[in-house]
C-alpha cells in the first residue's frame, strides 16, 4: 500500500514505507480529522516507521454528521484502525492519541494487548467548569457552537481540518467518553510517553498530569514542552516533540 492510500477495512490515511518494522496507529482529536496529525505521519514515514490516522467516525465530514452517533462509535472506528494495523503484522506496534484522540487511545490501550507503547499528545481527560454539568441539558436548546475557525487557526503553522460549528450533543458523548476513560487508566501498563504544551488553552496541562499519575506503567514520562499549544503536531514546537517521540520508541524497540 502506498502512502497516502485509503485502508480497506478502516477509513483513514496508511503510510508505509518499505522495510517498516514498526508501525503506529495515529487518533485524531475532537471535531478534526487526520490531517491534523499529517506531520507525524509524515515525520515516523522520514523514520522508516509505517502509520494508520483512522478517520474517527462522524469526523473529516460535516458537523451534522456527528449529531447522529454516539463515542462508542467514535471508539469503534479507532478498534477498526487498531485490527488494521494489526493485520500488518509489523514487529513493534504503539498508539498515539491526539486530544480526544489520546482519551480514545488509552480505552483502546486497557481493552487490547500486543501494542509496544502509547503516546499521549494533549490528552483530553477531564475538561474543568460548568460546561460538563450543563451540556446534558443545554444540548436541547442550543443545537451547535460556533467556532471562529480563523482564529483558531491562527497560533498554527499547519492548517487542519475544521468545523465552523460544533454540535452540543457531540460534547455530551464527548464528557461520556473522557468519565470512561478515567476509569480506565489504571489499567494501563505498557511504556507511555505523555506530552502537553505549557500553552494550551483548549485541555488543560493538568491532564498530561492526571495521566501520569493514573496509569499503571512503572515506565512513564510527562514532557511539558514550554510555548506549545494545543495541536502540537500543527505547531512550530513538533520539532521539540517528535525527536521525543523518536527517542522512545527506539528505547523500547532497540
Amino acid at each position: 500500500m502506498k502512502a497516502g492510500t485509503l485502508a480497506p477495512e478502516a477509513n483513514g490515511v496508511a503510510t508505509r514505507p518499505e522495510g517498516a518494522s514498526v508501525a503506529f496507529l495515529l487518533v485524531h482529536g475532537f471535531c478534526a480529522a487526520p490531517d491534523e496529525l499529517a506531520t507525524l505521519g509524515k515525520y515516523l514515514e522520514d523514520e522508516g516507521v509505517a502509520s494508520f490516522a483512522v478517520q474517527i467516525n462522524g469526523h473529516g465530514t460535516s458537523p451534522d454528521d456527528l449529531k447522529e452517533i454516539s463515542w462508542r462509535d467514535w471508539y469503534s472506528s479507532v478498534q477498526q484502525g487498531f485490527e488494521e494495523v494489526e493485520s500488518w503484522k509489523m514487529q513493534h506496534l504503539f498508539v498515539a492519541g491526539l486530544s480526544m484522540g489520546g482519551a480514545l487511545s488509552t480505552l483502546l490501550i486497557s481493552q487490547v494487548q500486543g501494542v509496544d507503547g502509547l503516546v499521549l499528545i494533549a490528552p483530553a481527560l477531564r475538561i474543568s467548569g460548568i460546561l460538563p454539568r450543563l451540556v446534558p441539558l443545554l444540548k436541547y436548546f442550543m443545537k451547535d457552537r460556533k467556532i471562529d475557525v480563523e482564529a483558531a487557526q491562527r497560533v498554527y503553522d499547519i492548517k487542519r481540518t475544521k468545523y465552523d460549528r460544533e454540535p452540543v450533543s457531540a460534547y455530551h458523548e464527548l464528557f461520556k467518553l473522557l468519565k470512561v476513560a478515567r476509569k480506565n487508566l489504571s489499567k494501563i501498563s505498557i511504556p507511555t510517553l505523555i506530552l502537553h504544551g505549557t500553552a494550551d488553552k483548549t485541555i488543560d496541562p493538568d491532564n498530561g498530569k492526571l495521566a501520569l499519575e493514573r496509569i499503571s506503567s512503572s515506565d512513564k514520562t510527562l514532557h511539558l514542552i514550554q510555548g506549545a499549544e494545543h495541536v502540537i503536531s500543527c505547531h512550530p514546537t513538533r520539532e521539540i516533540a517528535y525527536p521525543l517521540i523518536k527517542e522512545f520508541v527506539e528505547r523500547i524497540t532497540n
